[in-house]
């Protein structure tokens, strides 16, 4: 029963059933769904907090981490209200993240849970593909209108795609359609299931396409950046490399027009850089306990108000955490995808011997989604949303289905001194690194 709840917590958070049926609007069929799935799953939850549990996960732990920092600026201010709204945000993602974790154990769950996912997704875009071409009339969905300057000077009035509830943003849109691309491609090319691969065979050139669609810049560098890194995974840096030298350039020229345009000197990228350079101004002010999580006015998103004039976030992930939540903040986001991608990489070598072939074969495939998903963290704000910790949900399932089936296999990770430690190196490292490049570029 937890699992089957579970799934109808993710069609509804993907599908968003009240927004595309009238009739349902003004019901928290989610909330209700979650909350259900929670109560029955209680005792998987409790065993997953165990603190001989806890003890190897540390992306648990990171997130955990983040949700005990949230509160903290609006608290130091005063701001009760503020503290206990964006605590509540966010303890509906921590929820998202915990259920997964305690519900996913089996590779045979793992597996529905993907599929699911794949075919809720396909859904939603398929919906969003036929509102933009006028097929279908859905009031919920309508494409974002945009402008593209020409190379004289011109301005031409474009169109981008993008759907409702998660997928309402072009750019977030493309994010995680690119780093749901090579699930497509495991169970296309790897999977042994007709059926399976009959129904991922339309799926990826329809989240082609819709990535196409959304003209999205950063979500182009992701949606490249993850077929690269299931190159490199599955074959090698050296065939990698020449794959990239054939496949780029036809790349550029299938998806040729404004995400394409990639300079930091006009347009929206520079104005990205611009708004780096401003939030780490912002993150210099409050280095310790950052400013407090920057979110929407609840009634502003439930009547989807486009009136209301509201302050560009700083289009990068890890640099928001470090301006919202401080030093500590930022370091454990930094942390919680370091540790999400280096546990994945670390099954790839030769000495990890896993009885079950399904783990093994999906290995790659997880690691370049997840690497796909944290490059369009460069260039989104995108840190408060379930289907971040989504991803690291999926890697910290794997490495616990992968550890109890290894016949050999590197030790589990653990939140230790050392580990906390590269924690803030990487974090260090991150900000000193979007520093060079403003002090360059802006």
């Amino acid at each position: 029963m937890a699992f089957v709840l579970f799934i109808l917590v993710n069609a509804a958070m993907f599908i968003r059933p009240a927004e595309i049926v009238p009739a349902l609007l003004g019901w928290e069929i989610y909330f209700y769904v979650i909350l259900a799935c929670l109560i029955v799953s209680a005792p998987d939850v409790l065993k997953q907090l165990t603190s001989q549990s806890l003890e190897k996960q540390p992306i648990t732990l990171c997130v955990f981490g983040l949700a005990a920092l949230v509160p903290i600026p609006f608290l130091l201010s005063g701001d009760l209200g503020e503290a206990w709204r964006t605590c509540f945000h966010f303890a509906k993602v921590v929820v998202y993240y915990v259920l997964f974790i305690s519900v996913v154990t089996t590779p045979a769950r793992l597996r529905v849970v993907l599929v699911c996912i794949l075919t809720f997704s396909g859904i939603v875009t398929l919906l969003a593909i036929l509102r933009y071409h006028d097929v279908i009339q859905l009031n919920t969905i309508e494409s974002l209108k945009d402008s593209v300057s020409g190379r004289w000077g011109e301005t031409t009035a474009i169109q981008r795609l993008q759907g409702t509830g998660i997928f309402q943003d072009p750019n977030e849109l493309c994010v995680l359609l690119s780093a749901l691309l090579p699930l497509c491609l495991y169970f296309l090319i790897t999977d042994r299931n007709v059926f399976l691969k009959a129904l991922c065979l339309p799926l990826v050139p329809l989240f082609a396409y819709a990535v196409y669609l959304t003209q999205s810049r950063g979500g182009f560098i992701a949606f490249a950046g993850g077929l690269g890194v299931l190159m490199w995974m599955r074959f090698g840096w050296r065939k990698a490399a020449v794959a990239g030298a054939i496949g780029l350039p036809l790349l550029l020229m299938l998806f040729a027009g404004r995400q394409t345009d990639i300079s930091t000197s006009t347009g929206t990228a520079r104005t990205r850089v611009e708004l780096w350079r401003d939030w780490f101004m912002v993150f210099r002010e409050n280095p310790l306990f950052g400013k407090g999580m920057s979110l929407p006015k609840e009634e502003d998103v439930k009547n989807r108000r486009t009136d209301v004039e509201r302050p560009h976030l700083a289009h990068n992930t890890f640099l928001q955490s470090f301006a919202d939540m401080g030093l500590m903040g930022g370091c454990l986001m930094v942390g919680a995808f370091l540790t999400a991608l280096w546990s994945l990489y670390r099954f790839n070598s030769q000495d990890a011997m896993l009885l079950q072939l399904d783990l093994k074969t999906q290995q790659p495939y997880f690691f370049a989604v997840i690497g796909a998903y944290a490059i369009g963290m460069l260039s989104l704000s995108i840190g408060y949303i379930v289907p971040t910790y989504l991803m690291l949900a999926l890697s910290a399932s794997y490495t616990q289905m992968a550890q109890r089936a290894a016949l050999a296999a590197p030790p589990p990770l653990r939140l230790d001194l050392p580990l906390l430690g590269r924690f803030v190196a990487a974090g260090f490292c991150m900000l000193f690194c979007i520093y060079i490049f403003v002090r360059i570029f802006a």
